[in-house]
């Protein structure tokens, strides 16, 4: 009998453990992560969010903890990277997040698939206009004297079945060749994986969601699992990549799903430009 409490209580032990152990990996908790550009072409600092990958989820009581979050933030300005809405969720907790930046905060969004995918897209793009957000479509934006926002459509905004027919790489080409290069430029466009695409073109910075961090990570072992459009071990799950003479930043976004995020928790990310 000794020996079988003994065992009995090893493993319930070890099931305690793993518990605690799950409980810290899946941490749902929203993280801040900074980022810094340094550069001669602005005489000015800026400091800009950039939210991604909401998928229509509610943090807190409508939405209380996110905007907690954003208000202890206080950025000059708010790009949302798509994916704002779900194609599946209720719209409730995108419309109480984005009615509440719009009214506080210079806000500016591009599309993400899971907006194209509801077949809604024009009618989200309305409903985030009323909110007094900017909808970027392959056009800028001056953010300051020296600095420039660019936008691009989800590459889904190629595909007439989804209700809006436009040209990405028509959209991405006529931001890059409008680029002022003695200005910062910013690209804002949804899906990392399209590197190449981005790399070799006049932006100093380009941010991006989409890939959720890869869903599951192992610290400095593993930076993603599993990543759309990417697929097993995603080279672009999280973080700072260099393009050339740019940066891509990639946040690992809001998402929460049946799917846990294993040591990759939501993610707000910061983009500090500072004068050199």
């Amino acid at each position: 009998m000794k020996k079988i409490f003994k065992l009995i209580t090893a493993a319930v032990v070890i099931m305690a453990v793993f518990a605690v152990l799950f409980a810290i990996a899946a941490d749902n908790n929203i993280k801040v992560r900074e980022y810094r550009e340094i550069t001669s072409k602005v005489t000015e600092n800026k400091k800009l969010l950039f939210i991604t990958d909401l998928h229509s989820v509610i943090y807190g009581n409508d939405q209380n903890s996110l905007i907690e979050k954003v208000n202890e933030i206080d950025p000059d300005a708010i790009l949302l990277g798509g994916d704002i809405v779900d194609d599946k969720r209720d719209e409730k907790g995108s419309r109480i997040f984005l009615e509440y930046i719009g009214s506080k905060y210079d806000c500016y969004y591009v599309s993400g698939n899971h907006e194209y995918w509801s077949y809604k897209i024009n009618g989200i793009k309305d409903m985030i206009r009323s909110y007094g957000i900017t909808v970027l479509e392959g056009e800028g934006v001056k953010l300051s004297d020296e600095i420039v926002l660019w936008g691009v459509d989800d590459p889904d905004c190629s595909k007439e079945q989804y209700g809006a027919y436009d040209d990405w790489y028509g959209q991405l080409y006529r931001c890059n060749s409008r680029v002022d290069k003695s200005l910062f430029n910013i690209l804002l466009s949804h899906r990392p994986e399209r590197i190449e695409d981005y790399n070799g073109c006049n932006f100093d910075v380009v941010l991006s969601g989409h890939a959720h961090g890869g869903q599951w990570r192992i610290p400095f072992v593993l930076n993603g699992l599993y990543a759309p459009d990417q697929g097993f071990f995603p080279q672009y799950a999280g973080g700072m990549y260099e393009l050339g003479n740019a940066d891509m930043i990639v946040s690992r976004g809001l998402a929460l799903s049946n799917i846990p995020r294993i040591f990759n928790p939501p993610e707000l990310v910061v983009l500090n430009i500072e004068a050199e």
